[in-house]
This record gives structure tokens, C-alpha cells and sequence, in this order.
């Protein structure tokens, strides 16, 4: 039985003439982050608001923890944490009553429900401080109390870091991480800003202008940013063979039969080089390479990068 808490398949959204989201199918983990990550207006947004029912689906399937969206939302939407764009709060009221009042629309019985998500967030229980007079970051914060309030198992984040000064970024980003390691939360993220999804995500979206252009576990994008040797040579597959019966190279990847990455970098170029070309293999160009995750993300985005 596969493990995903959202799964959807060939979700579109259309405004008019206009496609926000064009064919789409992710999967997300139980137990895992899932990163969108994409530019603005990259259709992250639409995606969550989808998902959330805030707005319908031109067309595709959302199924939540192995269910129809659609046929079981009242089952399933109490099982889900949310925060998009912006959190909207009572300007003079404070932390505490917002939350009271949120509690009360819920139908939350716990009687120390808000102080415990509170204590999660490092926010201050009964504080007189007013939610107009908060910082950024407190105001976010109190944005993932109020959505983990009644204890979801699944939490959907739109860009929770936005506007945060550094500080507050690595706030954010250590409260959720702690949500999925310590409380199991299921946790779908969105951002702009590569090297935050980078530090967070299990696995990664990569969304551009409402396509899906890769959907990856992390390790695997990251082996795009290691130091690595190219070689372009007639026969890749026959190359292999030599390096791992005469140099015991073993970890490399076949891109196509007329290129190879060798990962392991201290080997002698000259040698492999030497050893090929004896073996009647023929090299067109090897050398030393060391690509990172902005650079893979420029390339199929057709030289856009993320910031």
C-alpha cells in the first residue's frame, strides 16, 4: 500500500484562457516534507488552495490520506493544518484570543490546546502583547499554532518564511522540521528560495509556469551538486566496465551511451584517459565538473534561476 498523505494526478487548474497549473501529479510521504519549489506565480499557491477546496479543479484527481478529497472532506479536512498567504488574525486582539476564537470555530476540546501549541511555536501563553505590535516572525509563528492547534496530521505551509529577516527564517525552518521529526507531521512546504526548501525538503517539486518539471527525493537532486568527472566517450556502457574491473570505481551514472559521471573524484584523469583509449574506446572530452542545484534548476527552466 503506498504511504502518501496527498497524491494527485493530472491536476489542472484553468483561469479562463489562462493554465495556473497544467497537469500536475505529486506525491507526498507520510512522515515526510515535501518542497514546492518554483517562482512566484509558478502556480504553488493554486496547487495548495486546490487541495485545501478554496478553490476547485479544472480537471485531475486529489486524493488525502489514500481517500477522494472530493467524497470525504469532512473526514479529512479536520486532519490538516494550513497556512496560506498571509495568516489573518483580529489586529487588537492578542496571540491567546486569537486563538481562543479560532479554538471555538474548530470545536476544539482540549482545554490546553493553545497553550501547547503555543509552547510549540516558543510563543508566550496569556501575553498582553496585541497581534498588530508583532514582528514578522511572531506573527508567522502564531500562524503554525493556530494550524497545529487541533493536532493535524498533515500540515500545508504556503512560503512560511516570506518576508522573515534571517533570524526568523531559522526560527521557521527549525519549527518545522521539529513538527515532522518530533509530533510525525506530514509536511507540504512551498517557497521561492532554493537553499530554504534545500535544508527542509525529503523530497522536491519543481514547478515552472504551472508544469512540473521534476519530482525528486532530495539525495538524489543533491547528486547534482557533487564534484564529479565527465567523460564523453564512444561507449559508455563498455567505459563501465573497465572502471570497475581495472580501477574499482563503482559509483558513476551512464547519463547516455556517449557520456559518464564518475563521482569519485581523486581518480587519475590521465590514467582513465590512457586505459579507454587502449581499449578502443574513443574520448572526445573528459574533465573535472562541479554543477550545483541553482545551475540544474537554471537548466530546465530554460536559464531561469530561483532566488
Amino acid at each position: 500500500m503506498k504511504d502518501y498523505v496527498i497524491e494527485t494526478k493530472n491536476l489542472t487548474k484553468k483561469f479562463d484562457k489562462q493554465v495556473a497549473v497544467n497537469n500536475v501529479s505529486i506525491h507526498v510521504h507520510k512522515g515526510k516534507i515535501y518542497g514546492l519549489l518554483g517562482r512566484n506565480g509558478a502556480g504553488k499557491t493554486t496547487i495548495m488552495k486546490m487541495i485545501l477546496g478554496l478553490t476547485s479543479a479544472t480537471s485531475g484527481k486529489i486524493s488525502v490520506f489514500g481517500k477522494n478529497i472530493k467524497k470525504n472532506a469532512k473526514h479529512i479536512y479536520p486532519r490538516i493544518g494550513a497556512i496560506i498567504e498571509t495568516p489573518g488574525f483580529y489586529p487588537n486582539l492578542t496571540g491567546t484570543e486569537n486563538l481562543k476564537i479560532f479554538a471555538k470555530l474548530r470545536g476544539i476540546t482540549r482545554k490546553d490546546a493553545i497553550k501547547h501549541a503555543l509552547d510549540i511555536v516558543g510563543l508566550k501563553y496569556n501575553d498582553k502583547k496585541i497581534f498588530s505590535k508583532y514582528s514578522l516572525g511572531m506573527k508567522q509563528r502564531l500562524g503554525i499554532a493556530n494550524a497545529i492547534m487541533h493536532e493535524p496530521e498533515l500540515l500545508i505551509l504556503d512560503e512560511p518564511t516570506n518576508g522573515l529577516d534571517p533570524i526568523g527564517i531559522v526560527e521557521i525552518r527549525k519549527f518545522i522540521k521539529n513538527l515532522c521529526l518530533e509530533k510525525e507531521i506530514s509536511i507540504l512546504i512551498s517557497s521561492h528560495i532554493l537553499t530554504e526548501i534545500e535544508q527542509l525538503a525529503d523530497t522536491i517539486g519543481i514547478l515552472h509556469n504551472g508544469n512540473l518539471l521534476e519530482e525528486s527525493n532530495y539525495k538524489d537532486l543533491k547528486k547534482r551538486n557533487r564534484k564529479y568527472i565527465m567523460i564523453n566517450l564512444s561507449s559508455a556502457s563498455k567505459a563501465a566496465r573497465i572502471l570497475e574491473q581495472q580501477f574499482n570505481i563503482f559509483d558513476y551514472d551512464i547519463e547516455d551511451d556517449t557520456s559518464i559521471r564518475i563521482y569519485e573524484t581523486d581518480k587519475d584523469i590521465a590514467k582513465i584517459n590512457k586505459v579507454l583509449t587502449i581499449s578502443n574506446i574513443e574520448v572526445s572530452n573528459i574533465r573535472n565538473c562541479n554543477d550545483s542545484l541553482e545551475d540544474y534548476f537554471k537548466k530546465i527552466t530554460g536559464g531561469e534561476g530561483i532566488a
